[in-house]
C-alpha cells in the first residue's frame, strides 16, 4: 500500500510538470520574434517623440550611431538632417501634436531589433489657417544599442499644400 501511494505522489509530480499553464502558447511555425511594450528601447523613442512636441532634440543624437542613416518617405538624409527638418515645420505649423502613440520594439529570432511607432500627427498651417492630421509610422533599427536606421513614413501631400499661401 505504502509503495501504491509512493508511486501515486511520484506520478501526479510528474504529470504537474508536464501540464502547461494557460497563458503559454506554442510558437507556430511563422512565429520569429518576440514584441516589448514599456523596455527600455520603446521609451528611448517616445522620449524621442515627446522631445520632438517639445521643440526640443537636445540629446536626441545619442541615439544614433555615428554612420546612421535616416529616411523620410524614402528620401535618405542623416538622423541630424532629419531632426533639424522636423524642427523646421515649426516655422509652418503650429498647435502640433502626436495622438494615439503605439510603441514596440520587436526582437527578430534572427538578432535583429526595431523599435516601431505609430501616430497620428496634427498640426495647424500658419499659411491656411487648415488643421491636418497625417497617420505616421517610424521604424528605428538598433545595432549595439544605437539606432544605426531610422524610416518615417507618413502622407506628406496635405502638409505640403498647407505649408504656403498659393
Amino acid at each position: 500500500m505504502k509503495q501504491l501511494l509512493s508511486i501515486l505522489v511520484l506520478a501526479s509530480f510528474l504529470s504537474s510538470c508536464t501540464q502547461v499553464g494557460e497563458n503559454h502558447f506554442e510558437k507556430s511555425e511563422h512565429h520569429f520574434g518576440t514584441v516589448e511594450v514599456g523596455d527600455a528601447k520603446s521609451t528611448a523613442m517616445d522620449a524621442f517623440n515627446d522631445a520632438y512636441i517639445a521643440n526640443d532634440m537636445t540629446g536626441q543624437y545619442e541615439l544614433f550611431a555615428e554612420n546612421a542613416v535616416a529616411n523620410v518617405n524614402g528620401v535618405e538624409t542623416t538622423p541630424a538632417a532629419m531632426m533639424e527638418g522636423f524642427l523646421q515645420g515649426r516655422n509652418f505649423y503650429t498647435d502640433i501634436t502626436n495622438s494615439e502613440r503605439v510603441t514596440g520594439t520587436f526582437i527578430i529570432d534572427n538578432g535583429e531589433i526595431y523599435t516601431n511607432t505609430w501616430f497620428t500627427w496634427t498640426g495647424k498651417s500658419n499659411a491656411t489657417g487648415v488643421t491636418i492630421d497625417s497617420p505616421v509610422q517610424a521604424s528605428f533599427k538598433w545595432e549595439n544599442d544605437k539606432v544605426v536606421e531610422v524610416n518615417f513614413l507618413y502622407d506628406s501631400h496635405d502638409y505640403i499644400v498647407n505649408m504656403g499661401a498659393d
